[in-house]
Formats: structure tokens, C-alpha cells, sequence
């Protein structure tokens, strides 16, 4: 039993009335008649008290009268569970791809549907959808929609903790770039789609490349090749780790791609980049090393989370799971899927410095056996004026699709049952029955009691 107002229960001090008028009960003395009174002398008036309850019927009654009223008053009430219409689920899918979506999963949503699962479209609104939609076109195809915003809109139409079959592609441009918190239980089911090619002409650092898109890798061709001066380069690793040979085979990568030649570790002269690949304070006769506003990639060091993520990275998703805990108020270049900063940028006076929230070590993320790993390094090897986009821009004729062998980790919310619910049942109205039914057979054995010239 619970009570909505507790305070009412003080009122239970009130017990001690009955106790008091039962126990104090004062008698009066009686009056002997004898025949000569001469040999007795005057006494002083007495009176007979005694602590003794002699009505133990009534006592109780009383006691009991207050108790149910003090109970009454702190509105006891008791929590019933009931059972609620259970909601199975809900089947996602683009209104306009319903048709074909249908076609080549009917037998996956008609076993879904057959358990109870509602159709709604995977678009604002969440429209429900009937089979008889298959025949007609809903809505427009948007090739850029925010999966990652959908998915979080949609906390506020399904029921919390109801299991969600999706059915769309793995696009990375349509993935935002924060994970969502999903408050139900997400089950994607990747569309199988015909490969397609796509190209266009991107421009980097006053240079004209020809990007070539499919669904596993983009690629870049430098349409020019210059004279530019060689690239110095220095590199300090921790000792016993790989993190070295790691960004040494990205930087050959970058040579090659732009046809610009790369000098690791130059002897005599100053280094136009730095990478500090140690959880070690960067040396000072490092930094002294690098060229007057030189770029300097370092290594940060602190407390190490493990947590299952992504780095966010030119519209893909990179693996994640370690980084270091990055302070709140540096500005982000790379973010994981939490929103969480895995490498920032400085710019003091003599350096532009890159702070790195992790490591080159396939034990802390994928990067350096992802493709992108030369593309997100590129911006700190050639110097751009622009460097806002880090990288390419992305373009909506991106092919790429995130791979089936990997999964979506996004972040669960409070997922709650939706089988069952709870309700109040308020027992004040029964306990003021009680109360005057045990009033009216207190009064009646009180009015019973009393000598027959007080009823009459």
C-alpha cells in the first residue's frame, strides 16, 4: 500500500485521546445508612479513582475510529498492474520504393505483418501504410534524407521498447553525424541494390581531381601534376609500436596520388610537418624542428574509454573502440558517433596543432585499414587555405554504402515493456466506509451503556 499525502498519518497521535479517557475514570463514593451515627466522627470527603479500562469493546472501537482516519487522510492507494494492448512493432520502409521494397521482401513482411506489425513510411510523419500502397507512389525519393534524424523523430511515434524492422539502404551520405539515442529496438535490414558508377570533378588545394564513385570506395585522379617543392616530413613513435609504419605508408600513398615527393625524416633541414605518435609530452627540440607555422600531430594523452562507436569521417563510419577523454570546448575536426571530439585543431603562433584523441593502432579503431585513412591525413600533408571540410567535399552522386558485414551501434535510450502497465487504485473512498460504519457501532454501544435517567 502507498499514500499520496504521507502527512495524513501524524494525524495517528490522536490515539492517545481514547487511551486517556479510558484509563482516567473517576467513581463516585456511596452513601451506607446505619442506625446511630454518635461514636463516628465527621470524615472528609473522599473519592475512588482507578486506572483500569473497563470497556475494552469500546476502547478498540475508538482506536480503530481514528486510526481509519488518519489512514484516510494520507489518501492510501494501491498500484494494480493491468495488462495493456501489446504493439508487436512497426515495418519502416520509403513510400516510394513500397512496390519493389515489397517485391523482393514479401515473404519477411508478410510473416511480420502476420504477427501484428504496422507498415508507416520511413519519412516525416511516419504516414501508415496498407498493402494496397503498393500500387500507388506515396511520396518523393529523397536521395539525401537523414537517416540519423528520422531515426530519432521516430522516439515520438513508437511505443518504447517495440521491436522495428527497416528496410532501406546503407548510403554513408545519409548517415548524420551523430548516432541517435533509440528509445525502441532497431532491426535494419540493407536493400539489396545493383552496384552504380558515378563520377564528377572535385577541386583541392588549387588542384583539379576526378573522383569515380562506386558502392564499396570512392577514388580521386589528380588531372595536373606540377614542380612543387618536396614535402619534409618528421616523425617521433612511442617505441615498440607500429603507429609509425602505419602513417609512413599513408604518406607514400599521398606521394603517389598527388605525384608531390615526401622526404620522412630530413637530417639537416626543418620539418614542415610533425608526428608526435607518443603519449608523451611532445619534446621541445621537436617542435623546434618544425618550420614557422608548421602543422604538428600529436598524440593526447589521459583517461582511456572503451566504448563501441565510429569515427565520423567525410560521410562514412569508421570503426571505433578506444579513444581518449577529449575536453568539451576545442573545436572539432573529427567527432565520433556520440558527437565526441577524436581530433581537434590549435593555432598559436608559431604552429597549427592537430590534437589526436586516439591512436594509429588497429586495437583502438579501423582507420588505418580504411582507404579514407590517406584521404584524412592528405589536408595535414598539403596545406589548403580552405581546410573547413577537411577533405573532398561530399557529393550527393557518392556511392558508397556501408558494408553488410558491419553493424549500426546506436546508442540504446530507456527502452521500457510495453506488455504491461501499472495503475493506481485509490483506497480513500473504502477506508471513510469503514470509518463510518465503525462510528455508528461505537454510538450505539455508547448510547446502550448510559443509566436510564440519562436516555431519558
Amino acid at each position: 500500500m502507498y499514500f499520496l499525502s504521507p502527512i495524513g498519518l501524524l494525524a495517528l497521535s490522536g490515539l492517545i485521546v481514547p487511551l486517556i479517557i479510558h484509563l482516567w475514570n473517576v467513581k463516585q463514593g456511596k452513601t451506607l445508612k446505619i442506625g446511630s451515627i454518635a461514636l463516628l466522627g465527621e470524615s472528609s470527603k473522599a473519592s475512588a479513582k482507578s486506572f483500569k479500562i473497563n470497556d475494552w469493546l469500546l476502547f478498540l472501537l475508538r482506536c480503530l475510529l481514528l486510526g481509519i482516519l488518519a489512514f484516510s487522510l494520507a489518501k492510501p492507494y494501491l498500484k494494480k498492474i493491468i495488462p495493456t494492448e501489446k504493439k508487436t512493432g512497426w515495418i519502416l520502409l520509403d513510400s516510394a520504393t513500397f512496390k519493389e521494397i515489397f517485391k523482393s521482401n514479401k515473404k519477411t513482411i508478410d510473416s511480420l505483418l502476420n504477427k501484428g506489425y504496422e507498415i508507416h513510411d520511413f519519412n516525416v510523419g511516419f504516414k501508415a501504410l496498407t498493402l494496397k500502397d503498393t500500387a500507388e507512389h506515396q511520396s518523393e525519393n529523397f536521395d539525401n534524407i537523414d537517416y540519423s534524424a528520422l531515426l530519432h523523430a521516430a522516439n515520438q511515434f513508437i511505443p518504447a521498447g517495440a521491436s522495428v524492422y527497416l528496410f532501406a539502404d546503407r548510403r554513408l551520405t545519409r548517415f548524420g553525424d551523430e548516432l541517435p539515442i533509440l528509445h525502441y529496438q532497431l532491426n535494419w535490414l540493407p536493400l539489396n541494390q545493383t552496384d552504380t558508377l558515378s563520377s564528377w570533378i572535385a577541386g583541392y588545394a588549387g588542384k583539379k581531381y576526378e573522383a569515380k564513385s562506386n558502392p564499396s570506395n570512392t577514388t580521386y585522379q589528380d588531372l595536373h601534376s606540377g614542380g612543387e617543392a618536396p614535402i619534409k616530413i618528421a616523425i617521433h613513435q612511442a617505441p615498440g609500436t607500429p603507429d609509425g609504419k602505419y602513417v609512413i605508408a599513408a604518406l607514400k600513398a599521398i606521394s603517389s596520388f598527388t605525384n608531390r615527393k615526401i622526404v620522412i625524416n630530413p637530417d639537416a633541414e626543418k620539418a614542415d610537418i610533425g608526428f608526435w605518435l607518443s603519449g608523451d609530452a611532445v619534446a621541445a627540440n621537436f617542435k623546434s624542428s618544425i618550420t614557422t607555422n608548421g602543422n604538428l600531430f600529436q598524440y593526447e594523452n589521459g583517461k582511456i574509454i572503451e566504448e563501441p562507436s565510429f569515427i565520423k569521417l567525410d560521410g562514412s563510419h569508421i570503426k571505433l573502440s578506444k579513444r581518449m577523454a577529449s575536453p568539451g570546448s576545442a573545436k572539432k575536426i573529427w567527432t565520433d558517433g556520440f558527437g565526441n571530439a577524436i581530433l581537434t585543431e590549435e593555432k598559436t603562433k608559431t604552429l597549427h596543432i592537430f590534437h589526436f584523441y586516439s591512436r594509429f593502432n588497429p586495437q583502438w579503431n579501423g582507420l588505418v585499414w580504411d582507404g579514407l585513412f590517406v584521404k584524412a591525413l592528405m589536408p595535414m600533408v598539403i596545406s589548403t587555405e580552405n581546410t573547413a571540410d577537411f577533405g573532398f567535399e561530399n557529393n550527393a552522386a557518392d556511392q558508397r554504402r556501408l558494408s553488410a558485414r558491419r553493424t549500426v551501434a546506436f546508442q540504446p535510450g530507456d527502452i521500457r515493456s510495453t506488455s504491461k502497465n501499472t495503475q493506481n487504485v485509490l483506497l480513500q473512498p473504502l477506508f471513510w466506509a469503514v470509518a463510518l460504519l465503525i462510528f455508528v457501532t461505537e454510538r450505539i454501544l455508547s448510547f446502550r451503556k448510559k443509566p436510564a435517567d440519562v436516555k431519558h
